[in-house]
């Protein structure tokens, strides 16, 4: 599996346990906002990975909870996507959830 994929993979995951714990999303690409409060995963999926990073803002209701920001970068194994985030909570949890199935994946195939 390539970086690349194994980046879209986690991200793709991220999106989709963002949308189903409820979380109301917005993505910049660190030029502009490309997709503005939605809980629809495919178009939020669909509008990134077309620049080198993307923030995540992360909403419940109208209210600003926090971000996680995405950085692809060629270089790197994959794993490390998930360049900041703000630390609460439930973003955390958001995060280790995700992070915890591709770090056991990627233990599994290098044996």
């Amino acid at each position: 599996m390539s970086s690349i994929s194994l980046h879209k993979q986690i991200a793709t995951t991220l999106v989709d346990n963002a949308v189903k714990d409820g979380f109301i999303i917005s993505i910049n690409n660190g030029d502009e906002t490309i997709v503005d409060q939605s809980r629809n995963s495919g178009e939020i999926i669909s509008a990134m990975f077309h620049a080198e990073m993307d923030t995540l803002t992360l909403n419940v209701e109208e209210r600003r909870v926090g971000f996680i920001t995405l950085i692809y970068d060629n270089e790197r194994t994959g794993l490390d996507v998930i360049s900041d985030h703000t630390d609460i909570p439930h973003i955390n949890r958001l995060v280790e959830h995700t992070m915890r199935e591709f770090e056991r994946w990627c233990r599994v195939s290098r044996r």
